[in-house]
């Protein structure tokens, strides 16, 4: 049943303006539309996916406790993971729970998953999906790590693409064989989501692996969405490239923790408000100047305008006159002096 769902979904899916998204559609590194900063680019975005309104509803998946919390206008609604164990429902489970955000009139989903210390199965589907080996995706140097700790990371790797190996191009099998709860949830959430035309911001590498499976089935996907940071792991970005996703932010959040995704939301509700500044400040300048109602109907009646300007005129002289100290009177001709 697995590929039957997500096919099923994936046909559902479109951009914004309706068509398909092929990868050819979209400039690498980059977001179509030229011109501006990024905070433009992110109001374009969000005018595309939603349109010029701030989010009014956020919902927050899934964090390992409350999340970082951070100053935003929206109503953030906060989630922990709680998908079922078995492999096999944790894709309904991300069908269903994206379907109940979106029926709560969510406007947009902070999508953040924390990156477990010691599994290595995001890198393994990233790698299989990108055609890299277990070298290029375990990266070098890795900050915090031993040499000893990057080469048994590099070992379990290696044995995760011999699982699925052969399957470049086939996610749904990937997925199979796989068995991880939360590539299964994440995947059919951020494809549901997309089917229901709600956007997502993504946070960490699990949650842009998730991404990397979903944009494979249905490559329209990757319009709905928003990369957090761009983090520091050589293989994130990576994901990113093959996304033709930019990062909001490159401050080498990659911990999935929720911190980025609130820094993403902070942004974008800073690009929405200047956005809307902009607009009202070039309406108000673009405004008709009111004519009075008797003269507004007979253009004869209408002040002259050169008439306006000399009476301006005549009003200065008046009052420079008007400053100005009296003349003495006449001199005496006969004494020829000045009083």
């Amino acid at each position: 049943m697995l590929e039957d769902e997500l096919t099923r979904i994936a046909a559902l899916v479109t951009t914004p303006d309706g068509s398909s998204g092929s990868l050819r559609a979209r400039p690498k590194n980059g977001v179509p539309t030229p011109g501006g900063d990024r905070l433009d680019e992110l109001t374009r975005w969000w005018s595309g996916v939603v349109g010029g309104q701030l989010p009014q509803r956020v919902e927050h998946f899934w964090l390992p406790h409350t999340g970082a919390a951070g100053p935003v206008r929206s109503e953030v609604v906060l989630h922990r993971f709680t998908a079922p164990r078995d492999p096999e429902d944790a894709l309904d489970w991300g069908v269903a729970t994206a379907d109940d955000a979106v029926d709560d009139g969510t406007d947009l989903v902070l999508f953040s998953v924390p990156v477990p210390e010691n599994d290595v199965t995001w890198q393994v589907a990233a790698a299989q999906v990108l055609g890299l080996d277990a070298v290029e995706a375990a990266g070098w140097p890795v900050p915090g790590q031993t040499d000893s700790e990057w080469i048994a990371r590099v070992a379990l790797i290696r044995d995760g693409l011999k699982v699925v190996r052969g399957n470049r191009k086939n996610p749904y099998r990937v997925l199979e064989l796989l068995e991880h709860r939360e590539l299964r949830a994440g995947t059919g959430l951020l494809l549901q989501l997309a089917a229901r035309r709600t956007p997502a911001i993504l946070d960490g590498p699990v949650a842009i692996a998730c991404a990397l499976l979903a944009a494979r089935l249905a490559p329209a996907t990757r319009s709905w969405w928003l990369a957090a940071d761009s983090g520091r792991a050589v293989l994130t970005r990576r994901m990113l490239e093959e996304l033709r996703l930019t990062a909001v932010t490159d401050l080498g959040l990659d911990d999935g923790d929720g911190t980025a995704a609130r820094f993403a939301l902070q942004l974008l509700e800073t690009a929405v408000l200047r956005a809307q500044e902009r607009n009202d400040n070039e309406a108000v300048e673009a405004a008709p100047v009111p004519v009075d109602d008797a003269t507004a109907d007979d253009p004869a009646l209408a002040p002259d305008a050169d008439a306006a300007a000399l009476d301006g005129f005549d009003a200065r002289e008046s009052a420079f006159e008007a400053v100005l100290p009296e003349e003495d009177a006449a001199p005496d001709s006969d004494s020829g002096e000045r009083r």
